[in-house]
C-alpha cells in the first residue's frame, strides 16, 4: 500500500483563498514601504548558527531548526530577521550607502515550536528596519507604520503595548547584576514567569529595595500615559541610567501625540522580550480576544556592532502575518474585501467555436480581464452549474447564430441576465460591474 504523505507537523498549505488573503496583507505591507521610503530587500532562509545564536535568546535558540551542511558547517533556518538585516546591513550598505538606511522585508521563518493557536513552525513575517538614527522620531515612525498598517487592514481596535530595556537593565547593572543573569531574567519576564524572576533575584543578593522597585514597576502599566511616567520617575530618582530610558520614553511619548498614535499605547514598565539584543524602547501589537501579538519591535542599538561593523544604531519591528491573517479571520474583516477580480468562463457552444472562443479569450486578457476556457464539460448546461459552483460572475458564450454578426452571449450569474454583445460592449459591462 503506497505511503501517505502529509504536510510536516507545524507546516501547512496555503490554498487558494488564504492565499490571496496572504497576499492582500503583503500589498498593504508593499504600500507603507513605499510611502515611508523603505528598500524592500531579500535574505537567504538559511544562515550561518552562530550569528543567529548570538543574542537570540535562550528560548529562541532552543527552538532552532540547525543542522550541518556537506562541509560541516553548522547552519540554521533563520528564527527571525534582525541578525540578517544586521549581516546584510555590514556587507552590502555600512560602507555604500548614507545613513539611515531604511530596509523593508517579507520572508519565511522557521522555530522548533509547540504548533497551537497562532503559532507555526514556518510562518512568515514583515518588517521595517530603520538603520542609523538615535533619534526617538525613528522609533516613533516605525511604531507609527505598524498602526497605519493595523488600520489600513481595518482593524478598530488594537492596542501598542510599549516599554523601555533600558529601565530594567539599568536597575540590575547598579545592583551588579550580569548581563547574562539580566537576560536570563529577561527571559522569564518575557514568560511571565514573575515569581521565578523574585526567586532569582534574591539568589543573586539583590538588595531589598531593589526587589520593592522593581515589585512596583511591574505594576506601571495602562493607558494613563502621564501618571505612570509621573510615578516611575519617583521610583527611579537614585537610578540615574534608568532616569535616562524613562525620559527617552517620555520623549517617545511626546511624538507619538503629534503623530495621532497615543491612544494606541499601554505603557507598560515591566514589560520585556526574549530576544537579547534590544537595548531601548520595545513594543507589541494586540488586538482584543486574541491571546498573542501579531507583531513587535524594539531598538537594538548594539546588535551591528557585536556582528563586526561600525557601532551603529537602529530601531524595527517584525508583523506576523500568518497571526494577522488568523485575527482578521476571527473578526471577519475580511467579509467586507474583494479579494479578486471577477471571473469569466467562456464556452464554446460546439467543438467548431473553440478556436474562435480561445480568440476571444486571448483578447479579454489582453484587456487583463479573469479569464478561463471551459474546455472539459461537453455541454452548456453543464457549464452553467460549473460556473455558480466555482463562483463565476460572468459567462460567455459563443455560438455559431451570434458569431455571423461578431457577437457573442454574456450572462450576469448574479443576475440571471443574459445579453447579445459586441466584443466593446462586453468590456462595458464589465467595467460597470466593478463599480
Amino acid at each position: 500500500m503506497p505511503k501517505k504523505f502529509q504536510t510536516v507537523k507545524g507546516m501547512r498549505d496555503f490554498l487558494p483563498l488564504d492565499f490571496k488573503k496572504f497576499h492582500y496583507i503583503i500589498q498593504k505591507v508593499r504600500d507603507l514601504f513605499q510611502v515611508y521610503n523603505y528598500q524592500e530587500i531579500n535574505m537567504p532562509i538559511v544562515e550561518d548558527f552562530d550569528l543567529i545564536a548570538e543574542k537570540a535568546g535562550e528560548e529562541i535558540r532552543k527552538t532552532m531548526y540547525v543542522f550541518k551542511d556537506k562541509a560541516e558547517r553548522t547552519l540554521a533556518l533563520r528564527p527571525e530577521m534582525t541578525a540578517s538585516i544586521a549581516r546584510t546591513y555590514i556587507s552590502n550598505f555600512m560602507k555604500a550607502q548614507p545613513k539611515p538606511v531604511k530596509l523593508g522585508y517579507i520572508g519565511q521563518c522557521y522555530r522548533y515550536d509547540n504548533p497551537q493557536f497562532g503559532r507555526y513552525r514556518e510562518f512568515f513575517q514583515a518588517g521595517f528596519e530603520f538603520i542609523g538614527s538615535s533619534n526617538v522620531v525613528s522609533d516613533v515612525e516605525i511604531i507609527t507604520i505598524c498602526c497605519n498598517l493595523m488600520k489600513n487592514l481595518n482593524f478598530k481596535d488594537f492596542s501598542i503595548k510599549i516599554g523601555h530595556v533600558g529601565i530594567l537593565r539599568n536597575i540590575l547593572k547598579q545592583e551588579n547584576i550580569e548581563e547574562n543573569q539580566q537576560d536570563r531574567i529577561f527571559g522569564l519576564i518575557d514568560k511571565g514567569e514573575i515569581e521565578q524572576v523574585f526567586d532569582i533575584l534574591i539568589e543573586l543578593k539583590v538588595s531589598k529595595n531593589c526587589s520593592n522597585i522593581l515589585e512596583k514597576l511591574f505594576e506601571l502599566k495602562g493607558k494613563n500615559l502621564s501618571n505612570i511616567i509621573k510615578q516611575a520617575s519617583k521610583l527611579l530618582s537614585n537610578y540615574s541610567e534608568s532616569m535616562k530610558s524613562l525620559e527617552n520614553l517620555k520623549e517617545l511619548i511626546k511624538f507619538a501625540e503629534i503623530n495621532n498614535i497615543s491612544n494606541y499605547i499601554d505603557l507598560n514598565l515591566g514589560f520585556a522580550r526574549g530576544l537579547e539584543y534590544y537595548t531601548g524602547m520595545i513594543f507589541e501589537i494586540f488586538i482584543p480576544d486574541l491571546d498573542i501579538a501579531v507583531g513587535g519591535g524594539g531598538r537594538y542599538d548594539r546588535l551591528i556592532e557585536i556582528f563586526g561593523g561600525n557601532p551603529t544604531p537602529a530601531v524595527g519591528c517584525a508583523l506576523g502575518i500568518d497571526r494577522i491573517l488568523l485575527a482578521m479571520d476571527q473578526i471577519k474583516i475580511f467579509s467586507n474585501i474583494v479579494l479578486s477580480p471577477d471571473k469569466i468562463l467562456i464556452v464554446p457552444f460546439n467543438d467548431e467555436m473553440l478556436l474562435k472562443a480561445i480568440e476571444i479569450s486571448n483578447q479579454f486578457r489582453e484587456n487583463g480581464k479573469c479569464i478561463e476556457l471551459e474546455i472539459v464539460r461537453n455541454n452548456l448546461k453543464k457549464a452553467l452549474q460549473y460556473a455558480d459552483s466555482q463562483h463565476f460572475r460572468f459567462v460567455i458564450i459563443v455560438a455559431p447564430k451570434e458569431l455571423k454578426d461578431n457577437k457573442f452571449g454574456i450572462r450576469d450569474m448574479k443576475s440571471g441576465e443574459q445579453k447579445t454583445v459586441s466584443f466593446k460592449e462586453a468590456l462595458k459591462i464589465l467595467e460597470i460591474s466593478k463599480k
